[in-house]
């Protein structure tokens, strides 16, 4: 896929995951479903959507604004690679991504940043080095050589975000499918609704946690177990 560049005003380009490593939710059209029925937005909310394989796939037209990183999408590009655990990334999607990086980064004239979705919020998206990968300095400018290697083993984890009813995406399907390695029965759906509720109650009761519904860094914890 080769990156033309849009018409409207673009500065910095953003970097997330897609909080999930099932192979069933490598494609954009999972995501773009995520967005559109749960969200209510009319298209998914990145413009690119890197799949395991190193596949890019083009989502949310260019001429629109992401809906990726809240109060910092004018102005910017969004790109999504698949995955949750920073050493589950493949090479290929490294590759990828610095490809389609170099190319976006020659359309500006080198004069656009590369940022990842924790530098304007308060999770660790993307879980990857990414500026080892991209070769960025503490700007965000591609200034070195990218280093498309799995990352070091330093690369940051993930944190989990707290879900709750009326929470959806990647992180809750990732969740369910959690719940259901322990013998939980649900629908990996993406959705946390009744049944997601009723299952979390189920797992915290059974592991002598606050029985609430609500997934924290406790029931995190404990859905890590074995």
């Amino acid at each position: 896929m080769s990156f033309e560049r849009p018409e409207r005003p673009v500065d910095r380009v953003f970097l997330h995951c897609s909080a999930s490593d099932n192979p069933a939710h490598d494609d954009i059209a999972v995501i773009r479903r995520w967005h559109v029925q749960s969200n209510g937005w009319s298209d998914v909310g990145y413009h690119f959507f890197i799949r395991k394989s190193g596949r890019v796939e083009a989502g949310r037209n260019l001429e629109h604004t992401p809906a990726a990183q809240g109060g910092h999408n004018r102005g910017t590009i969004a790109i999504c690679l698949h995955g949750l655990k920073a050493d589950q990334f493949s090479t290929r999607q490294f590759r990828a991504l610095s490809t389609l990086c170099r190319e976006i980064n020659a359309a500006y004239e080198h004069q656009l940043t590369f940022h990842g979705h924790c530098e304007v919020s308060n999770k660790t998206c993307p879980v990857f080095d990414y500026r080892t990968v991209l070769g960025l300095d503490s700007d965000g400018l591609m200034v070195r050589a990218p280093d498309t290697s799995r990352p070091p083993a330093t690369a940051p984890e993930a944190t989990y975000p707290i879900l709750r009813t009326t929470s959806s995406g990647p992180a809750v399907a990732h969740l369910q499918q959690s719940l259901k390695n322990h013998g939980l029965k649900l629908s990996v759906d993406g959705l946390f609704g009744r049944e997601t509720v009723e299952a979390v109650k189920k797992f915290q009761h059974k592991n002598g946690l606050v029985v609430d519904g609500i997934v924290g860094a406790m029931t995190w914890a404990a859905l890590n177990r074995p």
